[in-house]
């Protein structure tokens, strides 16, 4: 079965490595024009410049910066369609509530929450212009269950899941349909880099399929929920974690 994203338009954020990465990819292997997004701007120019595809565009976006926020919405505006907005870019820091600060819940606030929110609402102007569109927050495992240091990514996880169930509802009748995907836990370079061998391994075996889910595993979920196969599947958070949280 096919996946065809052909003349859809695609923003997904933080896709420059990681779930975000995989995301991309396999929108473009179903023919989608996409819309990268990092935080670096170095590492985006350097993007640009060596990108050999049409329908790849690079864009840098600080979800901590105002006037990095307010250029990628000039720039959305200036588009015709954005058929497909993935909020993936998000950040965590793993800390007990009695040592967190102001500071803390502000920065992880701003990427997880308040940024998606606000691409969210002026993307879906145009969506809705358009009469057409997909959603996909990617929330987390931690917007189904939680443990210690977690407590502002868990209180941002399930503000996405709440936002993307009043979305669903409000958008609906646009053709508009928004749902979240939770990843849990995935081998990206990022999880293999921090976690040595011995604890990548004793988190697999916690997991009733006794792996990690491979990035491509997730991509493939929002691909679907992206695609025109779905048509009535909205207001939904899809947990990926190989049955994690089932235990």
């Amino acid at each position: 079965m096919k996946l065809d994203l052909t003349d859809k338009v695609a923003l997904i954020t933080g896709s420059t490595r990681g779930i975000g990465q995989a995301i991309a990819d396999r929108f473009l292997d179903a023919g989608a024009s996409v819309i990268i997004t990092g935080t670096q701007t170095d590492k985006i120019e350097e993007l640009k410049r060596n990108n050999t595809s049409s329908r790849v565009s690079y864009l840098q976006l600080d979800l901590t910066d105002h006037g990095s926020i307010n250029a990628a919405l000039a720039y959305i505006s200036t588009l015709q369609k954005v058929d497909i907005l993935v909020n993936n870019a998000g950040i965590n820091k793993i800390i007990v509530n009695t040592e967190t600060t102001d500071g803390d819940f502000d920065l992880l606030g701003n990427v997880n929450v308040k940024g998606p929110y606000i691409l969210c609402r002026e993307v879906s102007k145009l969506m809705k212009k358009n009469q057409y569109g997909r959603i996909v927050n990617i929330t987390s495992i931690w917007s189904r269950i939680t443990r210690s240091g977690r407590s502002i990514y868990t209180a941002n996880k399930y503000a996405m899941a709440g936002l993307t169930t009043t979305l669903a509802i409000e958008l609906g009748k646009d053709n508009i349909l928004v749902n979240a995907v939770g990843p849990g836990f995935t081998l990206t370079e990022l999880t293999a880099a921090t976690n040595t061998p011995e604890e990548i391994k004793k988190l697999s075996e916690a997991i009733p399929v006794n792996r990690m889910a491979d990035p491509v595993e997730i991509a493939n979920v929002v691909l679907f929920l992206s695609s025109d196969l779905n048509t009535y599947l909205t207001g939904q958070n899809i947990i990926v974690d190989g049955g994690y949280t089932n235990i």
